[in-house]
């Protein structure tokens, strides 16, 4: 498995001339290390007897960030099957009308599941970039540069993937079924960009007050 390999093994496979892992995986993992960042900034301040008041929620935060991270390294994984998918389904044979057509099916649905991977990073950056605003907001200020990296973290994975999905949608051929995806996609990367903005900015005010 993917996910399972050390930080230098998985550069390495990126490295190499295998399609997989690609941008797809690497946008799930940007997004599990966005949603670490947001369970250490949790976990620190419910740690901090200054923040009693919160350290519930902190730690309800922290669980949620670590749930998150994982569903991230799952998708890696999904991302690398999906394309592997894709792939065997265009090297099928194509000799006769019945060949091509099988072929063309197992390629229709290898593109859904392909899209489907990285539509759930989108979804998981959507939830990561509400995460990280509020640990922006709400979180020991201590901290609030790694808040900021999360909430970047999940919007970059978030975009990766986006381009994975528009790719795949160029060669549906259900046009009604692409449209919707696009506007789903469309929808959740305008909600994560106005959410990294905010968060961002008050990262940047907190650090210029020092």
């Amino acid at each position: 498995m993917l996910s399972s390999l050390s930080i230098n093994e998985f550069a390495q496979r990126l490295e190499s001339a295998d399609p997989t892992p690609g941008g797809g995986s690497a946008s799930a993992l940007i997004g599990a290390l966005g949603a670490a960042l947001a369970s250490m900034v949790a976990r620190l301040t419910a740690k901090s007897p200054k923040y009693a008041s919160i350290a519930q929620r902190m730690e309800r935060a922290a669980t949620e960030a670590s749930d998150l991270a994982r569903e991230y390294l799952t998708a890696i994984d999904e991302d690398a099957a999906a394309f592997d998918r894709v792939s065997a389904a265009y090297r099928m044979p194509k000799q006769s009308d019945a060949e091509r057509s099988v072929r063309d099916d197992a390629i229709q649905r290898g593109l859904i599941a392909a899209t489907d991977a990285p539509m759930r990073v989108v979804e998981l950056g959507l939830h990561g970039a509400k995460l990280a605003l509020e640990l922006v907001e709400t979180g020991n200020p201590n901290a609030v540069s790694d808040a900021g990296c999360a909430a970047l973290f999940s919007q970059a994975g978030a975009r990766g993937a986006a381009l994975n999905i528009r790719i795949n949608l160029k060669s549906l051929k259900d046009a009604t079924l692409a449209a919707s995806y696009e506007s789903r996609l469309a929808n959740m990367l305008a909600q994560i960009g106005m959410l990294v903005e905010v968060a961002v900015v008050k990262v940047e005010r907190a650090v210029e007050r020092g």
